[in-house]
Parts: structure tokens; sequence; C-alpha cells
């Protein structure tokens, strides 16, 4: 037998004006008017309630109703919900979040393709297996909060995976709600879909320098250009021969190519000039020299015999190998965007000067490298204490005993 509907009513129940007839009795029709909706008895002794949809055809509750009370009220819901224009057909509401996922994901082929393999992974392994047989209409509120708090429990994957799940959830939901599919999104935690990002690692000059000679050679130039330009694996992975101005020390961000496929950068920010340091255009130039056939469309930094750089062989066979070496063990290649970032800052560069060196798309990514301002000015602070206390320190005078003085 179904069970009662227990959804939230936006009204209490209201009276009803129902005639009751017989087993099948519905509300009468007034002359020249349109019946809003109807309650009516089912063999079983449950009550259905039908509204009235804007298409003029009447549709029924999701569920039926131990009480004629809890029909009226869930039709006085439904008439407040049509009000507000946020009234949804219970019927679209069946389709089954899987079945939803894969539409979803047919719509997204704009996205890179790193983009569209992390939505499958969590789609396949973190969302559907709990959440794919739900119809879209019964995934509430409780029910994602229990999913998510389930996933945080299990501890792998950790938190940061976590929040990738539920903000790629949020966002199908409200498309559903876009699509008249649901009346307002289940995902409404707070916080949910926030990465709490780690303590930034910022590595020193002489770390970075320390990587790139442990480094093969070939790939030498490439570490230093990341930590000093700022630029993005892909972009420095896609940065071809003709953008590499070293006679004006430059290099031109455009689309990237570092995975076999050429694409726009990140954000319109990201299409850039950089202007380089001498020391770097001279160890660009040597690289160019050594590693690199001559040809304008060709790409600056490659892998052996030419081929094309792929992030995930040159992490495990090179960069893991060469912070090994120089002690620097969990440093990230994407860490030396953040030394970029801390040297751009101590070299007295403004928010917005940052943000255009590194194709940030708005200045918040670039606060976060003035905690370096802070710990210098802390530094400040203890030279100016030593100063401080050298210029008004009294000269010691050394004291005689009483004894001694009282003799003179």
């Amino acid at each position: 037998m179904p069970q009662t509907c227990h959804n939230e009513m936006v009204c209490g129940p209201v009276r009803s004006t129902t005639r009751w007839t017989g087993e099948d009795a519905v509300a009468p029709r007034r002359r020249g008017r349109r019946t809003a909706g109807t309650i009516r008895v089912l063999p079983s002794g449950r009550y259905q309630a039908r509204v009235r949809g804007s298409d003029g055809r009447l549709h029924a509750a999701p569920c039926t109703f131990a009480t004629k009370r809890e029909a009226d009220g869930w039709l006085a819901s439904a008439f407040t919900d049509q009000a507000r224009g946020e009234w949804v057909d219970p019927e679209a509401g069946k389709v089954l979040l899987r079945v939803f996922a894969d539409e979803w994901m047919r719509g997204k082929v704009a996205l890179a393709p790193k983009t569209l393999e992390l939505y499958s992974y969590l789609l396949d392994n973190l969302i559907l297996p709990a959440l794919g047989h739900v119809a879209l209409g019964s995934l509430t509120a409780s029910r994602v909060r229990a999913w998510r708090a389930d996933l945080l429990k299990r501890g792998r994957p950790g938190p940061s995976t976590v929040a990738k799940a539920y903000r790629l959830v949020s966002a199908m939901m409200a498309t559903a709600v876009v699509d008249n599919l649901i009346a307002r999104s289940p995902c409404v935690e707070k916080g949910a879909g926030v990465e709490r990002a780690p303590e930034m690692r910022v590595a020193t000059p002489d770390q970075v320098a320390a990587t790139a000679k442990a480094i093969d050679p070939r790939y030498r130039a490439l570490v230093l250009t990341a930590a000093y330009s700022g630029c993005r694996w892909g972009e420095l992975a896609g940065l071809r021969q003709k953008h590499l101005d070293l006679l004006h020390a430059t290099l031109t961000v455009s689309p990237q190519d570092g995975t076999f496929i050429v694409r726009e950068p990140k954000t319109a920010a990201g299409r850039r000039v950089v202007h380089l340091p001498g020391a770097l255009v001279d160890e660009l130039d040597t690289h160019l020299g050594r590693f690199v056939r001559p040809d304008p469309v060709g790409f600056v930094f490659t892998a052996e015999r030419g081929a094309v750089l792929r992030q995930s062989n040159f992490r495990n066979r090179h960069w893991g190998p060469a912070v090994a070496a120089a002690g620097l063990e969990g440093l990230r290649f994407h860490d030396l965007r953040h030394v970029a970032g801390t040297l751009a800052t101590v070299s007295g560069a403004t928010i917005r000067e940052v943000q255009a060196r590194l194709g940030h798309a708005s200045p918040s990514a670039a606060y976060r490298y003035q905690h370096v301002l802070e710990d210098r000015d802390a530094e400040i602070a203890a030279r100016l204490d030593t100063v401080l206390r050298a210029s008004t320190a009294e000269p010691k005078v050394a004291r005689r005993s009483g004894r001694g003085a009282a003799r003179r």
C-alpha cells in the first residue's frame, strides 16, 4: 500500500469545498470556471489529489493519502506553488538521476577533456552507485545530505573530492530546476561544495634551482620557466616557438595543446603576454639550441625524440625523481606557479599586476600571495627592533659597591 505523503506544505491545510457523492467523487465543476483540482476516493479507501496544470490536464500527486485532510493540504501547497510560478508536474520528477545524468553529460561537449574525465569518474564512482536509481522528485535535501555524510565517513576519497562530487550534483539539479523537472534543488547545504585548500607550499629560489639541476637537462628550462613566468602546465606544454620572442623577452599564452587536443586557455584572462627575466631568456636560448628543431609551429618543450609532453608521463618519469633528489618530496609542478606569484609579490607587484601576470580571472586568486608580504613585514619588524634597541640603549656604567664609594 502506498505510504502517506510527507511533503512539506507551503501553506497549512485548507478547508475543502469538495462534495462527496460516492467512491470516485470529484470536486464539482462550477459553470463557466475551470476546476483547479480534484480529490477522489480510490477503491483502496485512500485519497488521490490532482491539480490542473497549465496544459489543462489534471496531474496526480506523487502518492496517495490516508485522509482527506492530507490530500486537501497537498492541493493547497500545489495551488500556492502555481501562484508563485514554482509548480512542476509530479510526473516530470520521475526521471531517474542516472538517466538525467547521461543526458546532462551529453550537453557538456564544450568542456575540457580533463573536466569531462573528472565528471565521469565522480558519476561512476561516487554519485550514481548511491543515487542513480533515485527519481529526481524523490531526491530530497536529507537524502543528499546523508549521501555526502556517508562519503565523508569512509575517509576515501578525501573531502576535496567529495566537495567536487557535491558541486556536480548541485549543477545537475540546477539544470533540472531550469528544465522544470523539479521545483527546487535538494543541494542546499551551505559549504558542502567548498574545497578546503591545503596550506600553500612555496619553494624558495634555491629549491627551484636544486630541482632544475636534478631533473633531466631537457626539462631544466621548463622548470625555470614555470617558476619565473607563472604559466600553467598546459600553457607551457602547448607553447609554440612562434609564441616565444627571445629578442623582446616575452612569451604569448594562446591555445594549449598538452594532450593532443588544442583548446583555449582556462579563462579570457589566460590569453596574455608574459615578460621574462634576462637570465631565463638565456636558459631558453640554450634549450632551443640543444633540444628543439627550429619550427615556428613546433613546441618549445617536448618529450624525448620531439614527442608531445604528457603530464602523467613527465610527473612519473622525471618530476618525481627530481624533487626527491632535491629533498622536496610532495612538491607539485603546479607549485612552481605559486613560486612565480610569490616572487612577483615580493618584488613589489600589486594585486592587479600579479593577476595579469598569472592570468587569473579575478583578483581573489592573487590575494593568496599577500601572506608573503605579511611574513616579510614581520621580518622587517624584527630587524627594526634590532636597530631600535641599538639606538636607544643607554651605555651601562659599572657600579661600585657601597663600601668602596663610602671610603671616597
